[in-house]
């Protein structure tokens, strides 16, 4: 038992799950952070905070001066 605990290939295999588990926490982090900045704007913009000009890809922003 303790030859498979100090093998250097289970050190190996133990220190790659870490490396992609934190690798795979940051890009779902990304992810979902994106996905918050996004429905946030959405739902001003749908509350009427912020002002647009235009539908889907077309869609602008517009100052608070511009009708």
């Amino acid at each position: 038992m303790l030859d498979i605990i100090y093998n250097e290939t289970t050190w190996w295999l133990l220190g790659t799950a870490i490396i992609f588990t934190l690798f795979g926490r940051y890009t779902a982090y990304r992810d979902a952070l994106a996905d918050v900045v996004s429905a946030t704007i959405d739902s001003l913009i749908d509350d009427g905070y912020i002002k647009t000009k235009g539908t889907g890809e077309d869609m602008q922003l517009l100052k608070h001066w511009e009708k």
